[in-house]
């Protein structure tokens, strides 16, 4: 891998496993659990972060269509941990095979992304920081959540 596109890897990476190791040790039951005033649960967060990583990256940056539905990511069905913490894994491998064949002037290159707003044109430098700041964002979120589970019962 370039090294300019393995730093991106690396922090990619730890961001994953703190995420799952935020997830792991939580039963289905605190997955799933509505904390009052908070509309997303933790299982909801990591289908999102799934669903999001594999769209910006699996398909901005590699191509491969993620065939996305995002409001079904914020669905209040049960979210199944073992399911979801696959899910994550599937990602994280996928988003491993993506960097290992780009290089950095591959990151110049503009393509079309789907917002809430509409369609714009980034460029693929753009989708790669985006998805970083997303999964950080997220991250915190999940430790927000995470104390929060911890005092209700």
């Amino acid at each position: 891998m370039d090294p300019l596109i393995a730093a991106h890897w690396q922090v990619l990476d730890d961001l994953h496993r703190q995420i799952v190791g935020l997830a792991a040790p939580l039963s289905d039951e605190a997955l799933n659990r509505q904390v009052q005033g908070l509309r997303n649960t933790a299982g909801m967060l990591l289908r999102h972060v799934a669903g999001s990583e594999r769209y910006w990256i699996g398909e901005v940056l590699g191509g491969r269509p993620a065939h996305r539905r995002r409001a079904s990511e914020f669905e209040h069905d049960r979210v199944d941990g073992a399911a979801v913490l696959a899910e994550l894994a599937r990602v994280r491998a996928h988003t491993r095979q993506v960097l290992e064949s780009l290089r950095p002037q591959d990151l110049l290159a503009e393509v079309r992304v789907e917002r809430s707003t509409g369609p714009a044109m980034e460029t693929k430098a753009y989708a790669l920081l985006h998805a970083i700041q997303h999964a950080a964002y997220h991250l915190g979120q999940l430790r927000y959540l995470v104390k929060l589970l911890g005092r209700e019962e």
